[in-house]
Parts: C-alpha cells; structure tokens; sequence
C-alpha cells in the first residue's frame, strides 16, 4: 500500500527516505512488507502519503503486466463451461461458490 500511494502522488522512494530519515533501503523493505514500520514512523509515513495510518498495512492493489490482462480478459469473455474446462486443465477446483484455487 505505501508504494502505490507513493506512486500515486509522485514521491520517490528516496524522498520518503530523507523525509523519514531512514535509508531507501529501509523504505523498500517497508514497501515490501519485509520489515515493521515503527509506530511513531507510521504516523509521519501515513501524513507524507495523505492517508489513514491504518491503511499502510492493507495489501495494496496487485498490479498485473499487460500480457497477463489481456488473458485474464479473454478467459472471462468464454463461455461458462470453457472457463470450467480450463481450470479443471489446471488443478483449480471450486468449492461451495468460493473462489477457485490451485
């Protein structure tokens, strides 16, 4: 969450590190989820981005490369029993109307 609001106001990852006064590295471990952020950081990282401090540690939106849109978009455009003859081709079953897994 904290990469894609940085992104999404145009912040580098250095800016924030200098602003924070920690090491770019240690952002990014942030961003990766790789390392806690210290309470009273959370509050000035949350100020930088403008959000809620509670939504820094939401997962972010997954951001998928074009190729793998464009199959996911002709996936769902087939019909409902190709779709089904696919995931049975992969392993993925669906239980009870959850979500299909692998």
């Amino acid at each position: 969450m904290i990469r894609h609001h940085r992104r999404r106001r145009g912040i580098t990852l250095v800016e924030v590190a200098q602003v924070m006064a920690v090491s770019a590295a240690t952002v990014s471990r942030w961003e990766r989820g790789r390392e806690t952020i210290p309470f009273p950081r959370r509050e000035a990282l949350a100020e930088m981005l403008g959000i809620d401090p509670t939504r820094l540690l939401e997962p972010g939106p997954v951001e998928l490369p074009a190729e793998d849109r464009r199959w996911l978009e002709c996936i769902h455009s087939l019909p409902a029993s190709e779709q089904a003859a696919l995931r049975e081709l992969v392993g993925m079953r669906s239980f009870n109307g959850e979500r299909a897994s692998c």
